[in-house]
């Protein structure tokens, strides 16, 4: 079914953008939603703290995220590495951020930066991230459940610009408005995604407990047999 919007020159964005995605009336909410809540713009501030390659500081570690290392919620733990790993201008991250991938907003590239992340060293991501950073102690972890929700979903997909790497505009996300009902459960909200990246975290260390165990039993398996041919010899 075609979807037709009309707007007048004066309505257009600023740079008299032509895009026909910018004015998809499914970008907008639903009405219910606009009239009662807050817009994620007075909930949370989009940082824009960048680090230039030049400037890593070769005393610290980093952690280097990329777009693939967020999803569903939840970022993956990676290993550490020095300040050469800095190869591009890259977004800094803090405990408590939420960020969200601008690039193919479909791959549901959403995740909280946690303190066990944080706690590994300077967090830095990819420019194609957006930060949403809290305003206050207020945790807004709720808010990449509320990004990932299925109405959310689709205005971010209904506002991606570009063939080949679409992408949705940050006007788009800090105008998305949470409704009064998701505000009323923030922090039990919050809590469910905290619980829930603390789970994985949890899951991380089995695995890596168990591929250091096969890789031990295996080393032990092969000093036995040296030991045997030796013996033989």
């Amino acid at each position: 079914m075609a979807v037709i919007a009309i707007r007048w020159t004066s309505q257009l964005d600023d740079g008299l953008v032509l895009a026909p995605e910018r004015y998809d009336p499914r970008t907008r909410q639903c009405p219910s939603a606009s009239a009662e809540g807050r817009t994620i713009s007075e909930l949370a501030n989009l940082s824009r703290d960048t680090l230039q390659p030049q400037k890593a500081d070769a005393s610290l570690r980093y952690v280097v995220l990329d777009t693939g290392d967020a999803k569903n919620g939840i970022i993956s733990l990676k290993l550490a590495d020095d300040h050469t790993a800095v190869g591009s201008a890259k977004k800094i991250l803090k405990a408590g951020d939420v960020i969200i991938s601008r690039l193919r907003p479909y791959l549901r590239q959403v995740g909280l930066v946690d303190d066990a992340l944080a706690r590994l060293g300077l967090v830095i991501a990819s420019t194609e991230f957006y930060v949403l950073r809290p305003k206050d102690t207020q945790s807004i972890a709720y808010l990449a459940a509320f990004l990932l929700s299925d109405k959310v979903q689709e205005v971010l997909a209904a506002s991606q610009e570009g063939g080949h790497h679409p992408r949705f505009p940050e006007k788009t996300l800090m105008g998305l408005v949470v409704p009064a009902a998701v505000l009323g459960e923030r922090d039990r909200l919050s809590q469910a995604v905290e619980d829930a990246t603390i789970a994985t975290r949890r899951a991380e260390s089995l695995l890596t407990e168990a591929g250091q165990l096969v890789a031990d039993l295996m080393r032990v398996e092969v000093n036995h047999e040296s030991a045997r041919t030796a013996s033989a010899d």
